[in-house]
């Protein structure tokens, strides 16, 4: 059976596991989506998963092992984000089941009003391989910040899409459609890519000599004391 597979990065607060489980689930019939989080969450809908940096791979530990279409991946957001992309291309490399459906990366807005140090080298990054952007929280107070971040992609050209989450009625069915709209093609059939789009070419995946990433990707939540 093939399985889509959600990757979501977010930023401290946002509370993406609740809006996700929310949007998900249906009380009449079997969980559609079975979720990963490096914290268990739900014994009976989640599992969670270690990353092994030394071999680069993603290590799932199901509670309650179901066969799903879909599956959501929770990143963290105090570890590398590069090494947990390549960890999640060499898992789906090993199964043949798993397909790639989108990056989802969920904002707390109030984030936007006092910025961590290397906040934006973290987005642009974080940016580079996301389908689907989502701002929680949206205020009067931090309207503007979010449509300065939405502008820069706009106008930048990602074709990633953007999203203000209200407490009801959002587009749940486009925000999980799994079309791809990310900068990065290295989640693409390699087959079907061109060299200079291949993992090992990526801005933020090519590596020096040393082994060290060329462009590394700063950790601007590791103080936070509710990081992910």
């Amino acid at each position: 059976m093939t399985c889509s597979l959600y990757l979501v990065i977010e930023t401290p607060r946002a509370g993406a596991f609740d809006l996700l489980q929310s949007a998900t689930s249906d009380d009449d019939a079997p969980p559609a989506f079975y979720f990963h989080a490096s914290k268990l969450n739900n014994p009976e809908k989640s599992g969670t998963w270690k990353f092994d940096s030394e071999i680069v791979r993603m290590h799932f530990e199901d509670a309650k092992p179901q066969e799903t279409h879909e599956k959501i991946i929770f990143l963290s957001n105090s570890l590398g984000i590069a090494d947990q992309i390549e960890g999640c291309l060499e898992t789906i490399r090993e199964n043949d089941s798993l397909v790639m459906a989108r990056v989802l990366t969920f904002i707390d807005s109030e984030i936007l009003h006092h910025t961590p140090p290397d906040f934006q080298d973290w987005i642009d990054a974080v940016a580079h391989f996301t389908d689907s952007m989502l701002f929680v929280h949206r205020s009067n107070n931090n309207a503007s910040a979010i449509q300065q971040l939405i502008d820069r992609y706009t106008n930048m050209r990602y074709p990633m899409e953007t999203f203000i989450l209200g407490k009801k009625n959002n587009p749940w069915t486009r925000i999980l459609d799994p079309t791809p709209r990310r900068l990065s093609h290295v989640f693409d059939p390699v087959e079907l890519l061109e060299d200079e789009d291949l993992p090992e070419h990526d801005r933020y995946l090519s590596r020096l000599a040393s082994g060290e990433y060329k462009q590394k990707v700063p950790l601007p939540f590791l103080n936070d004391h509710i990081s992910f």
